[in-house]
């Protein structure tokens, strides 16, 4: 016990000096992260994708290194929350996610944009016209609040296949009317999936949202190792090298 609190100690205030010179109680545990969206993060991808560079280099910054892991998005978070894994990434802040973590300072910023089938005379101009339509969000991932709302009252169907280029499928062929992902990984996936044919983009975006590294609120030094990762992901925007990681993986996207 009396090692732990030292441990927290520790990192509370390497992560205000902004450097680190030990590993966090935890360092045999691993982040874990998912495939299938890029440019963010998939095994494929240059680096593990833009974000698992981001995570990497960030606590890099402050002198912590995790192993990380891809697995299918919703295992990855419930080992989180089970203690299999330290933290995974990366989410959107919805209420239920608060409730079981703690969200790191933003990795990144996007727009969310709503794109829907060729074969759908849906339109958006806000959330409730999705009402009596039909949604598509794989396993793991979150709709936004308000569609959440609308399918937990029955306004709308979700359908959940296991992944996101299965999302585009079907909504290039009309079997649902739209899904909604930010800008990046969604001109990504149509492009993997060749399915531009069948999807249009509403000119108006449906959100911004905060792309976040998260810690079960159960592990003890959850607080203490994500303000020495903020700390790190600070240093990076600071010193120009979030751009730079920004300039090469964008870059290289479809």
């Amino acid at each position: 016990m009396a090692g732990r609190r030292c441990l927290l100690g520790m990192l509370l205030l390497l992560a205000a000096l902004g450097t680190a010179r030990a590993a966090p109680l935890d360092s045999t545990l691993h982040l874990v992260t998912g495939n299938d969206f890029a440019p963010f993060t998939g095994e494929e991808l240059p680096q593990g994708g833009l974000l698992t560079e981001m995570v990497r280099r960030a606590f890099g910054e402050v002198g912590l290194h995790y192993e990380i892991r891809f697995m299918p998005w919703r295992r990855g978070y419930d080992g989180v929350l089970a203690g299999k894994f330290l933290g995974t990434f990366p989410y959107v802040r919805t209420r239920d996610r608060e409730m079981e973590m703690l969200f790191s300072d933003p990795l990144l910023e996007a727009r969310q944009l709503v794109y829907l089938s060729t074969h759908s005379s849906m339109a958006f101009r806000g959330p409730e016209d999705f009402r009596g339509r039909t949604v598509c969000a794989p396993v793991g991932h979150a709709l936004p609040p308000e569609l959440a709302e609308l399918a937990a009252s029955g306004a709308l169907t979700r359908e959940s296949p296991a992944d996101l280029p299965a999302c585009v499928r079907m909504v290039a062929s009309g079997r649902v009317d739209a899904f909604v992902i930010d800008e990046f990984t969604g001109q990504s996936a149509i492009a993997k999936a060749m399915a531009g044919d069948g999807i249009r983009i509403a000119p108006l975006p449906y959100a911004r949202a905060g792309q976040h590294l998260v810690l079960s609120r159960a592990t003890p030094e959850a607080a203490a190792i994500l303000a020495a990762f903020n700390a790190g992901l600070k240093k990076l925007k600071d010193g120009g090298a979030m751009e730079e990681i920004l300039r090469r993986h964008l870059s290289a996207a479809p």
